[in-house]
């Protein structure tokens, strides 16, 4: 499935994303911090599109 491939591929980058910044040194200021911040969130929106999308696929939009 597709999907679930794609659901993996997001939350593996989103991980690897996280250690990526809390390795580098802590001279960070706060437009840095904000920068990896929203970084991990877009990962957390897509991550939660996709779970939509699917839901949608499969029940049907009840929005309708």
């Amino acid at each position: 499935m597709i999907e679930q491939k794609l659901l993996v591929r997001l939350k593996e980058a989103q991980r690897e994303h996280a250690i990526s910044a809390l390795q580098r040194p802590s001279t960070k200021d706060v437009f840095e911090y904000g920068h990896l911040v929203g970084v991990i969130a877009g990962y957390e929106m897509a991550i939660n599109i996709l779970l939509e999308l699917v839901n949608e696929e499969k029940y049907g939009n009840k929005d309708l």
